[in-house]
């Protein structure tokens, strides 16, 4: 028989941004496909584009975090990451335009997307960091 190894704290952190991320994901797609998402949000909602930076950002947020808490915050990972939000972006703004949901594809939203992504990740770039630069508490 085989010990699993014990759930840290910084573990369990790592899984349930994991499960947000996904559950951001899930609602991420449903808002972007629905034929009027500004129907869902409500008459004082910011602009489109402000939506996709705002929706994007987020989604890069949990995504980074997860990554940072696994303890895979390195160049390789990271790029990695990037590359896969901006395909998921690209993803996202081609099958909008399929029959049953009546959207329309737009590449500058794919451009705000991006915009969104990269301030996700440069937050928390910003804190690991400054996490890594912290001194270590003594034990």
């Amino acid at each position: 028989m085989t010990k699993s190894a014990p759930t840290t704290p910084r573990r369990l952190a790592g899984w349930l941004l994991a499960a947000a991320t996904a559950g951001y994901t899930g609602v991420l797609l449903f808002m972007t496909h629905h034929p009027r998402p500004h129907a869902l949000i409500g008459p004082h909602a910011p602009s489109d584009k402000t939506l996709h930076v705002w929706a994007y950002g987020v989604l890069a947020l949990l995504a980074a975090a997860t990554l940072a808490a696994w303890g895979r915050w390195r160049p390789r990972p990271v790029a990695g990451l990037a590359g896969g939000l901006a395909a998921f972006g690209v993803f996202d703004e081609l099958t909008q335009p399929l029959p049953w949901f009546r959207r329309t594809s737009d590449p500058v939203d794919w451009l705000y997307d991006c915009v969104g992504i990269g301030l996700g990740l440069a937050l928390i770039a910003a804190g690991v960091a400054v996490a890594r630069m912290a001194p270590r508490a003594t034990r």
